[in-house]
């Protein structure tokens, strides 16, 4: 299910992820990501990743068609979750994706992921 939760910045899009993915999320996540687009050109994400169902995504996915444009418009993507999802996108072949300023951080390092997200 994903969440989205206040944000501590005006540049970033905060959200909450855990278990599976809806279609009805991912319209919202591509709803919510070109509203931001459209406001200021580019911007941050901070995710909180609990556990992942994989098997839900493609489904969830499934005619949900994304702008990859304003989708790749991040400036940083601050990843706060038990396991470096960095690391598995690595090993997908999604390297070029991971290494898009993106950061790993563990659960409760709230403090540091902000201000890694606000550094310019």
């Amino acid at each position: 299910m994903l969440t989205f939760t206040p944000s501590q910045d005006e540049r970033t899009v905060a959200l909450r992820f855990d278990g599976g993915l809806t279609k009805e999320d991912a319209l919202k996540l591509n709803e919510v990501i070109s509203r931001k687009y459209e406001e200021e050109g580019s911007f941050n994400i901070f995710a909180e990743v609990g556990t992942v169902d994989l098997a839900s995504i493609p489904d969830a996915l499934r005619g949900v068609e994304f702008d990859m444009k304003r989708l790749m418009a991040f400036n940083k993507v601050a990843l706060m979750s038990e396991q470096n999802w960095l690391q598995f996108a690595e090993g997908l072949g999604m390297g070029e994706i991971a290494r898009l300023k993106t950061r790993h951080f563990n659960p409760g390092e709230y403090e540091e992921a902000w201000e890694w997200l606000g550094e310019e």
